[in-house]
């Protein structure tokens, strides 16, 4: 399994690179490599600014220059069109609960059900930025970015998903947008929340 972490948003809402912000005195980014790294065969990591992350022992792109700035299907394209097969876990850097157990289940349920794509939802809400996604789905991605189409969301309804029910107090897909949201991040730490 490859994991992909997308790194290239524009952190409006928060004002800063949310990959760096520390919680519990660690950078996201560093979390959730060290948490995906003992299960993956490679991880990438798609960044705007590739700098921040040169001391990471990962593999480190920035989104093809012809998709740049396009959000996250930029990254999905960038990693997947060098990947070509095979299953891949893509986590977003806003989230700081992500577990290596939950990344795992949604692998074993795409490789189960032969799908393109496993999401995890919370309480009706999909979260397809910490989901499984089979690499072959590429040119697909391709082509709804060259149609100007953005959205993950509608990328879903072109292809094979399969729904992953999670409890309603699952932290794994919880993601972090705004100042209030990392001062919660660290109340859930410190068992707070």
């Amino acid at each position: 399994m490859i994991t992909i972490i997308l790194a290239g948003g524009n952190s409006s809402r928060m004002r800063q690179n949310k990959a760096l912000m520390k919680i519990n005195g660690e950078r996201v980014i560093d979390r959730l490599v060290a948490e995906f790294d003992e299960i993956s065969e490679e991880i990438f990591l798609i960044a705007k600014d590739v700098a921040p992350y040169e001391n990471l022992s990962v593999n480190i792109l920035q989104d093809d220059v012809n998709y740049r700035g396009q959000g996250p299907l930029a990254g999905f394209w960038t990693a997947m069109s060098m990947i070509k097969t095979g299953p891949c876990l893509v986590v977003a850097c806003d989230m700081p609960f992500a577990t290596k157990e939950l990344g795992q289940a949604l692998i074993h349920k795409l490789i189960e059900s032969k799908g393109d794509a496993v999401i995890p939802v919370v309480n009706g809400q999909q979260h397809p930025l910490f989901a499984a996604y089979d690499a072959t789905i590429a040119d697909k991605v391709r082509l709804h970015l060259d149609k100007g189409k953005r959205s993950v969301h509608s990328l879903l309804d072109t292809i094979e998903v399969s729904y992953f029910q999670l409890p309603t107090d699952a932290h794994d897909v919880w993601n972090m947008n705004t100042q209030e949201d990392y001062i919660q991040a660290l109340k859930i730490v410190e068992g707070k929340e």
